[in-house]
């Protein structure tokens, strides 16, 4: 079962009829029960983002038809809502949302309104999207008023809904030859006092950091000086990508010296012969060879042999302080088993390790995958 498919019974009769009687709370004259007629009608047999255009399709037949009042309705009703219960309540507000995002563009300014209450209800950060797009310099005057707002979703919106890689949500390309505009926002949210938007302010710089890596470590090493434990944090999740790829200037912008003085010895994987599925042991020792602590990010990267030759992917281990002349040994059982997104195939493998993003040692090891029937 896919994440999606999961999620789409977040979106059921239930939370459609949840819709509803908050509709018809904020204004009685709403056709409760058209609109759940309409919006239920094959519902069932449709994927997540098809219910949520479902019942959009729905709204917009019940809605008022004069925009700017469905966006004062819709208002009134962000003021009123009761969140539907379950893990999943938020689900019951995704379509107003939405709505927004698909029929207010002519109305700027009151759909951004509009989008600032609804957010609360459960993420604008697919809604906003269009209204970057289409004027960014006019978005952007918004958000700027919405950094100071005292409610976290709102701020949080400011960073999430302008994340250029936002999985699910339509590409921003209007930030990427300047995210500058982007970052002076991020710049204002990095010290915020809830953690849920700090989050999306580390989420938004790993997402440039992708594309723009040494922007995005400037930008770090700007922040680092006089920073609390909770900027630190930030910076360090926001960094995350590049330190796994070994970006020297990630890790060094977070004390990981790449030409640290550390030996790996006795790197042996077991068994040499892998019959797949199966699991791998590796072992090897650090040894440092320092004056000094030094802090040290221990990965591994199995390399595999494909269709196309030999690709690597890097796996997390370690993080540890090594005293001068310590050393330390390290197990590790990765378990090679099918998944859905990765294919192995017979032939000679390897495991390398690394050390502050540099490889230090490496061995090898053949595995056999039985044909499929």
């Amino acid at each position: 079962m896919t994440e999606s498919t999961a999620l789409k019974h977040g979106l059921d009769g239930k939370a459609v009829g949840h819709l509803a009687a908050q509709l018809h709370a904020a204004d009685p004259s709403f056709d409760t029960k058209g609109f759940i007629r309409t919006a239920t009608r094959g519902l069932t047999a449709l994927e997540l983002k098809q219910r949520v255009h479902h019942v959009i399709v729905a709204l917009r037949r019940f809605l008022p038809p004069d925009i700017p009042k469905a966006l004062v309705l819709l208002r009134h009703v962000a003021a009123k809502w009761e969140r539907f219960p379950g893990t999943l309540g938020g689900f019951a507000a995704w379509p107003i949302i939405d709505f927004v995002g698909e029929h207010g563009l002519s109305h700027f300014d009151d759909s951004m309104n509009a989008l600032r209450d609804l957010t609360c209800l459960f993420s604008a950060e697919f809604a906003i999207r269009p209204f970057l797009s289409a004027d960014p310099p006019k978005a952007l005057r918004h958000l700027r008023r919405w950094v100071k707002d005292d409610r976290e979703h709102v701020r949080r919106l400011v960073s999430e809904g302008t994340r250029p890689r936002l999985p699910w949500g339509m590409r921003l390309r209007c930030f990427d030859d300047d995210p500058t505009p982007i970052l002076e926002l991020l710049t204002r949210l990095r010290d915020d006092p809830s953690e849920y938007v700090r989050r999306s302010v580390a989420n938004h710089l790993n997402d440039i950091a992708k594309q723009d890596p040494p922007r995005v470590v400037e930008l770090c090493e700007q922040w680092l000086p006089g920073a609390s434990d909770e900027r630190r944090a930030l910076i360090r999740h926001a960094l995350r990508t590049l330190v796994k790829a070994g970006d020297p200037g990630a890790l060094r912008a977070l004390g990981f010296d790449p030409d640290v003085p550390v030996s790996v010895e006795g790197l042996r994987v077991t068994p040499k012969t892998l019959r797949f599925p199966g699991d791998l042991a590796l072992s090897f020792t650090l040894r440092s060879k320092a004056k000094r602590p030094v802090d040290l990010v221990v990965d591994y990267t199995l390399h595999r042999t494909t269709t196309r030759g030999m690709a690597g992917k890097v796996f997390k281990l370690r993080t540890v302080t090594l005293g001068p002349g310590e050393a330390l040994t390290i197990d590790k059982v990765h378990r090679l088993r099918p998944i859905s997104t990765r294919t192995y195939h017979s032939g000679p493998h390897a495991i390398e390790v690394m050390v502050n993003g540099r490889a230090r040692a490496k061995t090898g090891f053949s595995m056999t995958v039985p044909a499929s029937d």
